[in-house]
């Protein structure tokens, strides 16, 4: 990751994605107001509470004073402003419609902040659910489970049944009696806690970069698959829009999924129009983009309306994501819930069954 640029005093600066897409709303009503950037941001910076942002602001401005491209001036900060804002922006002052780029770029964020919103609503739940659910159960078996198990064993000694419990009960018992065993009870927390650690870190990044293993899970694999190619095809839409070559419209949308086979495949394609070879030609094979994207980008390109097919593509994916999440509410939820309290109900079973036999 690059480092990020220091301010004036020495701190170094980062914006929040909130502080980013305000920043970019400012930008866009200046331009579009024929307000000289450098005057606007001197404004700007009185009405700003943070003082990261009041210093980015100034440091922007400042640069821009000294003959600096706006481009140039937000490039110092590579861990807020991403290549592609850069390069968007970049076009835009080439062509002297930053007022409208900026805009657009602020639709595309949206867009962007939308599909990641949806994303982590279908995952935070069911994780947190699961969350309980584990807790729960060995809190049951650590601390509840073995009191049963004493006061269940005294009674059926004292009644002449003491080899008579039910099968749920003894299974019960026995993984109570696991769980006390320090080692194992060790053993299991340290492998819950990498879990834990390793799930948040994926939810963290969760709409903002995806890996093959994420694409293959079970029920969450489509969705996350979706939302990738939601963004790579929006984001191409809007480049190409702008005015940027096929080219480097790879290379940036490649970078906004992470690391999986949909990157590696925008990387095929874009080494393959370097040569000069066809875009869409290429796009077949690989078991990476659906049949219906592959044909609709051919038939566009051939008459020469790339931008409106992935347009209509980008709406394609979005929808799919909207159906996938709600499905995976509708279903996965009281599912997770008919489990829960199917366990506690196991759970009742067990310890109560043996006393009602040796009444």
């Amino acid at each position: 990751m690059a480092e990020r640029a220091p301010s004036q005093s020495g701190r170094r600066i980062s914006l929040s994605a909130d502080e980013v897409q305000f920043f970019n709303r400012q930008l866009a009503s200046m331009a579009r107001l024929n307000m000289p950037i450098a005057k606007g941001l001197r404004i700007l910076s009185r009405d700003v509470a943070s003082a990261d942002f009041k210093a980015l602001i100034e440091s922007v401005q400042q640069d821009l004073d000294e003959g600096l491209t706006l481009q140039e001036a937000l490039s110092k900060y590579p861990d807020t402003f991403s290549a592609l804002q850069l390069q968007v922006i970049k076009a835009g002052e080439s062509t002297g419609n930053l007022a409208l780029i900026l805009e657009e770029l602020n639709a595309h964020n949206l867009s962007m902040k939308k599909i990641k919103s949806r994303v982590l609503e279908a995952v935070t739940y069911p994780a947190l659910i699961g969350s309980v659910m584990f807790g729960f159960l060995i809190f049951f078996l650590y601390f509840v489970a073995p009191n049963f198990q004493s006061m269940l064993e005294k009674r059926a000694s004292a009644v002449g049944t003491a080899n008579e419990l039910p099968p749920l009960t003894r299974l019960l018992f026995g993984a109570s009696d696991l769980v006390q065993n320090p080692l194992i009870l060790g053993g299991i927390l340290t492998l819950a806690l990498f879990v834990a650690v390793f799930g948040i870190r994926k939810i963290i990044k969760m709409g903002d970069e995806y890996d093959d293993f994420l694409f293959g899970l079970w029920l969450f694999g489509p969705l996350f698959e979706r939302a990738a190619l939601m963004k790579v095809t929006r984001t191409m839409r809007d480049l190409l829009r702008n005015g940027i070559s096929m080219v480097e419209t790879l290379r940036l949308a490649g970078n906004t999924v992470g690391k999986n086979r949909i990157q590696d495949k925008l990387t095929q394609l874009r080494l393959a129009v370097e040569e000069g070879g066809s875009f869409s030609r290429n796009l077949a094979g690989g078991d990476v983009f659906p049949d219906t994207m592959v044909w609709k980008l051919q038939m566009a390109e051939e008459k020469g309306i790339v931008e409106d097919a992935l347009e209509e593509l980008a709406g394609e994916f979005e929808v799919a994501v909207d159906e996938r999440t709600t499905l995976i509410t509708k279903v996965l939820s009281p599912v997770m819930m008919i489990v829960m309290g199917g366990m506690v109900f196991l759970m009742f079973m067990a310890c109560f069954l043996p006393l009602t036999k040796m009444s």
